[in-house]
């Protein structure tokens, strides 16, 4: 009895270890295709998907910059209209007051403007036309340095720089003036002796200019070439 039983529990003890090695080898083979599958699966999704991005965005930059060169070409040089010429308006025409009162500058892209502001209204008697120096006041015959390697003189009559009938001088601005840009090294007043007003305009060189009239207020428009 003692025999048939220990040979039953040892068939049992049997069973049980061989039931436990079956299932140890089923979850250890069922874990690794898991494991093998995930990164793969994962790496292949990723990679393709990079590349086409970049591709449009190189492609914008390009054309933008072809664009802006297609702007940049439409740089069309207009000729300047004057020439190195004296002009001159020898009559007056209408009322033109002879009283200054202002003289202003301006940089423009192609020239650059000197006026000269007026009281009264139709065309004053002017000069305008390179000379060379000296330069000297009318009345008193004293030089009158100018700065530059070409002068354009301006003489306007009537023109003074005074109220003609309180004798109070109108013109308060400088009688030397630098406005800062080339070609213009300075405008230098000269002289209004007998309302014959003469300023001299010092540049860097001889250059085309133009002579317009203006009215609203009265005034004598130099354009100088660049």
């Amino acid at each position: 009895m003692n025999s048939r039983c220990s040979v039953l529990l040892s068939v049992l003890a049997g069973i049980l270890i061989a039931g436990l090695i079956l299932g140890a080898i089923i979850l250890t083979t069922g874990g690794e295709p898991a494991t093998t599958t995930t990164p793969a699966a994962a790496t292949t999704a990723t990679s393709p998907t990079t590349a086409p991005i970049t591709t449009p965005s190189t492609a914008a930059t390009t054309t933008t910059a072809g664009s802006t060169t297609t702007t940049g070409a439409t740089t069309t040089t207009i000729p300047f209209p004057g020439d190195i010429a004296t002009k001159s308006n020898p009559t007056a025409e209408g009322s033109p007051g002879p009283t200054l009162t202002d003289v202003r500058a301006g940089d423009h892209d192609a020239f650059v403007r000197v006026v000269f502001d007026f009281t009264g209204t139709g065309t004053p008697i002017y000069e305008v036309g390179y000379a060379d120096p000296p330069f000297a006041g009318g009345g008193s015959g004293a030089e009158v340095p100018v700065l530059g390697s070409a002068f354009l003189k301006v003489q306007v009559m009537p023109g003074i720089r005074f109220d003609m009938d309180s004798g109070t001088l109108v013109y308060l601005g400088d009688t030397m003036i630098d406005p800062g840009f080339d070609p213009i090294v300075e405008i230098q007043f000269i002289d209004d002796f007998e309302a014959n007003m003469v300023w001299v305009i010092g540049l860097t060189s001889e250059r085309p200019f133009t002579v317009d009239v203006l009215q609203d207020p009265l005034r004598l428009v130099i354009d100088i070439a660049k």
